[in-house]
């Protein structure tokens, strides 16, 4: 081609009108469609029309024939599947979620105890099988960074906000298909095509910036701990399926190739079998050089304990409960403690960041709800017996004790003396 001349280039994928070019007539083949070997590929490449109407989400992207190992598919729905990177990742949050979804909720207006509405027991009942497994969602992404709840239906009370009912049923929403931005001035929450009711939604953000519409959660200051430990765990697995750590090799003074490594290898495998304890024979250019590495050096069990400790640190979780040791100097008295530790530490605040957001939502304006963690936090049986003398022996002015005996024996599931007056003291029956 000569000094100057052009090249053109015509796109002709965007015209409406034919092409006068004619594909030849081979059968195109690739890793999907009705012409490729059986398996994934050929079946799963498409959704059902409608799908993602109806369910809010494609399915969940899958690997399909001739997907390199080792690749991990897309994040297309949703947020990251955290368990697949690091187990001790999963296990934190498991352990944060799993205690909170387990502690009771009661109403409180003032200082007395009131009974909640029926959600408190069922949020949503055609999604949820009871309070617990709505819980678990509500803190499973709160930890993520934001939780997005959305109301399903109203009472017709017209204690809501401008006068319309108060919320009867909410379910949880996947943060990450939620889109949130500035509107007019107003912030919006939407899916797809469908703009939620700002009444509609509470936004309950675990960490936040000002002007930060999105909550921000521990992944934003671990990551690279997350991706340390994810890449050792991975290094381990691999070390473990594919033939461990050699304990010695056996070195040759000239290059061998693949066949002959190989028999030489199936030598000393039989030799090794049939000699009955004799020393080995070498011979020639062999020679046997046993490897000192041991396999916590192999494996960095330092590295990988320093980087799943910071991740623990970064969700509030005590090491211990998730099977790291503890940090030297760092000692606990009995079981106890730990869990008082983990209550204080990281349990209540979060309790106390989602019980406030909704009751807020929720609740009439003066009465909230909370989280009762007595069971996890409860000292043993002694201890109790001494606090609840003590509180029984203290009097006031009027002669009223600080705990009476039915109070006592209602804190440890004993049916009161005078059953009538359980309702005057807790307001639901115990």
């Amino acid at each position: 081609m000569g000094e100057g001349q052009l090249i053109v280039i015509n796109d002709y994928r965007s015209r409406a009108i034919p092409r006068d070019d004619i594909p030849n007539s081979n059968s195109p083949v690739g890793s999907v469609g009705p012409n490729v070997p059986p398996g994934i590929g050929d079946t799963h490449a498409m959704y059902p029309e409608g799908q993602l109407e109806t369910s809010g989400h494609m399915p969940e992207v899958m690997a399909w024939q001739g997907w390199p190992t080792g690749w991990d598919t897309p994040l297309w729905n949703g947020q990251p599947n955290i368990g697949r990177l690091v187990s001790t990742l999963g296990t934190c949050i498991d352990t944060n979620t799993r205690q909170l979804a387990s502690f009771p909720i009661y109403g409180i207006k003032g200082v007395n105890v009131v009974p909640l509405p029926e959600w408190s027991n069922n949020p949503e009942p055609e999604l949820y099988s009871d309070w617990t497994e709505c819980a678990k969602q509500i803190f499973n992404t709160f930890q993520g960074g934001e939780v997005i709840l959305w109301c399903t239906g109203r009472y017709k009370d017209g204690l809501g906000p401008n006068g319309i009912g108060s919320v009867a049923r909410f379910v949880v929403l996947n943060p990450a298909l939620v889109n949130i931005e500035w509107r007019n001035g107003d912030i919006t929450y939407s899916m797809g095509d469908k703009i939620y009711d700002r009444d509609d939604i509470c936004h309950i953000k675990y960490q936040t910036r000002p002007t930060n519409l999105r909550g921000i959660g521990p992944l934003e200051w671990c990551g690279q701990s997350v991706l340390s430990a994810a890449a050792l765990e991975t290094m381990n697995k691999n070390l473990a399926t594919r033939g461990g750590i050699p304990w010695a090799v056996l070195k040759s003074q000239r290059k061998l190739n693949g066949t002959e490594s190989r028999d030489l290898q199936n030598a000393w495998i039989k030799g090794a079998t049939n000699r009955q304890g004799a020393p080995a024979v070498l011979s020639g250019t062999l020679e046997l050089e046993t490897l000192t590495v041991s396999p916590r050096e192999m494996m960095m069990l330092e590295q990988r304990v320093f980087d799943e400790t910071r991740i623990a640190a970064a969700f509030g979780v005590p090491p211990y409960l998730v099977g790291l040791p503890s940090p030297d100097g760092l000692t606990y008295s009995n079981a106890n403690s730990i869990f008082e530790f983990h209550w204080r530490m990281t349990l209540r605040t979060a309790a106390a960041a989602v019980a406030s957001a909704m009751s807020n939502w929720l609740l009439p304006r003066g009465t909230r709800f909370e989280f009762n963690r007595d069971d996890y936090v409860k000292p043993d049986d002694e201890t109790r017996a001494r606090t609840d003398a003590i509180l029984f022996n203290l009097i006031d002015e009027n002669g009223n004790r600080a705990k009476t005996i039915d109070e006592i024996r209602m804190g440890n599931r004993l049916v009161p003396n005078d059953p009538a007056t359980v309702t005057d003291l807790t307001g639901v029956i115990a």
